[in-house]
């Protein structure tokens, strides 16, 4: 399914972020333990998009409303991203959710989620 790839997808960009983020702990503006609680809160979310990835696999209901929060979130990043003048990095972020969350919708998914399909 499309969206299930599309969110494991979104799992393993999230992941190397907090890999990256791992690795520059020690160096820019962060005091120590906000660089780790950053670097835990990152993977956490990463884990998280993959559990909804998997749960959506497997026809859970609840993926849904785990899935709308997600990528609302991303959204939201993604206009912080535009004020600030950084048009790539909020493209990244505004595309894959703005499809996710179309896809999420469509009657292929709901009826999946429903049951309808097993």
């Amino acid at each position: 399914m499309t969206l299930t790839v599309l969110l494991l997808l979104q799992a393993i960009a999230v992941l190397g972020v907090a890999v990256v983020f791992a690795l520059e702990i020690g160096s820019g503006v962060l005091n120590l333990g906000a660089q780790i609680f950053l670097v835990v809160l990152v993977a956490a979310a990463g884990a998280w998009i993959g559990a909804a990835g998997l749960g959506l696999w497997a026809g859970r209901a609840w993926v849904r409303a785990a899935v709308v929060v997600i990528e609302l979130f991303a959204v939201i990043l993604s206009v912080s991203f535009f004020s600030a003048g950084n048009v790539t990095t909020g493209l990244l972020f505004l595309l894959p959710a703005a499809g996710i969350l179309f896809l999420m919708f469509s009657r292929q998914v709901a009826e999946h989620l429903a049951g309808l399909h097993r």
